[in-house]
């Protein structure tokens, strides 16, 4: 029977297939962000945890259009380095980068930077060429694996897989069969390796057992899209129309964010006389593509109001509320950071009333998010409306209930709240969990004096 390494010797081992990368195969890491601290954690992770102090072998870069100079001057030297990438920055979203460089430098891997992970959105930058995703914020343990794993397989399957892979660019297609048959042996079922027999058999172009290789891969792994994308290409250099249609429609249904896709839909109905089809997927395109215009417009105006939060807070207003407007009907979860913002930049200006208005819409959207009813509560405690402040803040605690730990700060907010609300005994314990916080706390220990009375 096998055994998983330990932990500990699986990091060395992710350790070492760094280092080695990086001194041996003439590695180098790029990371295009604004991010200083990701950028800081990841230029640190490399000289201390790894060593990797050699001059020439980290960039940093935090302009887009630096790129693909960049990469340019890197490649002749380093063939296959690994680019961490911004997915948002300054409001623009770069996944349309994905694409363009990966075809352009088909040995550079790369990673995408991202603070959310919507599924749609994953999916489509999957798609188009992303190696590997880090959700930040990240451990170092974390990035060091992520690296690893980006740069080769960390097992015999995945080293056989990029055998096959090699056998495949070669066109040795033949010898590529065989390579599959070996993943199938060490890994039963593998989608990997029928999509290895799929393109195989691509090459020697026998079609149909490319298709059932093809779709022994894709029922093999419910959202795996390669096997779906080669078969739809695969029809589309055959002109049978109405199976391409079949299978870009499949890849639709898994990723819906792909606007090339949307119109290569709209072609294929309409090639087969599907007028009133074709027109509607040429509308989503555009609607798609109108969609990730607002969003960057928004991220824009909420990066500018983040500039202004505490040095002029009518100006941070300004922003935050074009940020929610140019949404308009695409507000979602995702907006809640921004009408917190608005509620703060609002309480700062002395507007608590207004402050509720939006924290109160925001609610519609996100009825379970436990910091809107936080900040609603203390808007409500700016007002002198202790009631409905210590309300709110019950609610909060009703959707996390261990919210009040957080922060000393937020402990102690909680504190004042239900001491003003003449609730002693609870304010009493929120005062001991700020002291626990922070034991420096002057204001925490006499309100826990005060509760004693």
């Amino acid at each position: 029977m096998a055994f998983d390494m330990a932990p500990k010797a699986k990091h060395i081992s992710y350790q070492d297939t760094v280092i080695n990368y990086m001194k041996k195969d003439g590695g180098h890491v790029i990371v295009l962000t604004d991010d200083q601290a990701f950028s800081t954690q990841l230029r640190l992770t490399l000289a201390k945890d790894l060593g990797l102090t050699a001059p020439g072998l980290f960039t940093a870069l935090t302009d887009p259009r630096q790129l693909l100079r960049e990469l340019r001057e890197l490649l002749p030297n380093h063939p296959s380095p690994i680019l961490f990438l911004e997915r948002i920055m300054g409001g623009q979203d770069l996944s349309f980068l994905v694409g363009q460089i990966k075809q352009a430098y088909s040995g550079l891997k790369i990673v995408i930077l991202t603070s959310d992970v919507q599924r749609d959105r994953l999916m489509l930058l999957h798609e188009v060429g992303a190696d590997n995703f880090i959700a930040k914020p990240v451990s170092i343990n974390t990035l060091i694996e992520k690296m690893a794993f980006t740069i080769k397989p960390q097992s015999k399957l995945g080293q056989a897989i990029d055998f096959a892979k090699g056998l495949l660019t070669r066109k040795q297609f033949q010898q590529a069969l065989s390579a599959s048959q070996k993943i199938l042996e060490i890994k039963p079922g593998s989608a990997a390796a029928y999509l290895v027999m799929g393109d195989a058999y691509r090459g020697l172009k026998e079609y149909e057992q490319a298709r059932v290789a093809y779709e022994a891969a894709a029922a093999a792994a419910d959202l795996y899209l390669a096997p779906l994308q080669r078969l739809a290409e695969m029809y589309g250099e055959l002109e049978d129309k109405e199976n391409q249609l079949r299978y870009l429609q499949k890849l639709d249904n898994i990723s819906p964010l792909n606007v090339n896709r949307k119109v290569s839909l709209g072609e294929v109905h309409l090639a087969l006389g599907h007028v009133d089809q074709a027109e509607d997927f040429f509308d989503k395109a555009l609607t798609q593509m109108n969609r990730e215009a607002v969003e960057g417009l928004s991220a824009l105006s909420s990066r500018i109001a983040d500039v202004y939060a505490e040095r002029d807070p009518q100006k941070a207003e300004k922003f935050l509320r074009n940020s929610l407007e140019v949404k308009g009907k695409y507000l979602s979860k995702s907006d809640i950071v921004v009408f917190n913002q608005l509620g703060i930049s609002l309480r700062r200006q002395g507007r608590w009333q207004d402050s509720i208005i939006e924290y109160k819409r925001a609610i519609k959207i996100a009825p379970d998010d436990a910091n809107l009813y936080y900040n609603m509560g203390m808007a409500f405690a700016e007002g002198q409306d202790f009631i409905q402040a210590k309300a709110n803040l019950l609610k909060a605690l009703d959707l996390d209930a261990d919210l009040f730990k957080a922060s000393a700060p937020i402990a102690f907010n909680y504190g004042a709240v239900f001491l003003q609300s003449r609730d002693k005994q609870r304010a009493a314990q929120f005062f001991q969990t700020t002291l626990d916080l922070d034991p420096n706390h002057k204001a925490a220990r006499q309100g826990l004096e005060r509760s004693m009375v």
